[in-house]
């Protein structure tokens, strides 16, 4: 009688080694304990330790060395190696932990679409750099307040797209739209509309210029 065998391969996975971080921040653009709450508010605590899970703040790790670095190989590798991960477990870790920070990116970039928003919006661009009516500056597909902050940002396009087909089909152009009197300052890319100014290209007094120099610090 033939006999026979279980020949299913059993899983082998690499050895996680002790992370020996010599520049801590110039890896991943934080402090330590930034990662480790940034890793925590927006991935929970992981729980699961079968097949020795990447625990949360290594997956977040993996994320922002990459984010810091786009070259998959190169960005990476020196973490991968650190932690003992595949590249497959790479690919997969910063899908998760993009899709985990897109959950919760509504509480963070937000910007302002009532009435009482907009005017402490307005309030402060007054009393910081004595601009009237702005609320903010939009530069490509990123929407600034006054403390430089994103409020808005639209990663929709590619970057053969210009700036002003992006904002013609922007949701924040309606919504100026709806607020007379509340002003984006622009670089010159979207052209002029009431609610969307720029630069004068031909100053020809010296209040213009003044304008024109204030404008450029704010871009």
């Amino acid at each position: 009688m033939a006999e026979f065998m279980n020949l299913h391969a059993q899983k082998q996975y690499k050895v996680r080694r002790k992370a020996n971080w010599r520049d801590f921040k110039s890896l991943y653009r934080f402090q330590e304990e930034n990662v480790n709450w940034m890793a925590t508010y927006f991935s929970g605590e992981n729980l699961e330790r079968r097949g020795v899970a990447l625990p949360s703040n290594h997956k977040m790790k993996v994320f922002l060395r990459y984010t810091a670095n786009p070259g998959f190989q190169m960005g990476v590798a020196t973490v991968a190696e650190e932690l003992g991960i595949t590249q497959s477990t790479v690919s997969k870790t910063i899908s998760f932990v993009m899709n985990k920070i897109v959950e919760k990116s509504h509480l963070w970039i937000k910007f302002p679409s009532t009435q009482p928003k907009i005017n402490e919006a307005q309030q402060a661009w007054q009393e910081k750099f004595q601009f009237p009516s702005a609320i903010g500056v939009i530069h490509c597909t990123h929407r600034l307040d006054f403390e430089t902050e994103s409020t808005r940002a639209d990663v929709s396009w590619s970057g053969s797209v210009h700036d002003a087909r992006i904002w013609r089909n922007c949701d924040i152009r309606v919504t100026m739209q709806q607020f007379p009197g509340a002003v984006l300052l622009d670089d010159d890319g979207y052209g002029l509309e009431p609610w969307l100014i720029t630069l004068f290209r031909n100053p020809n007094n010296a209040l213009e210029r003044a304008y024109n120099r204030l404008f450029k610090n704010l871009l």
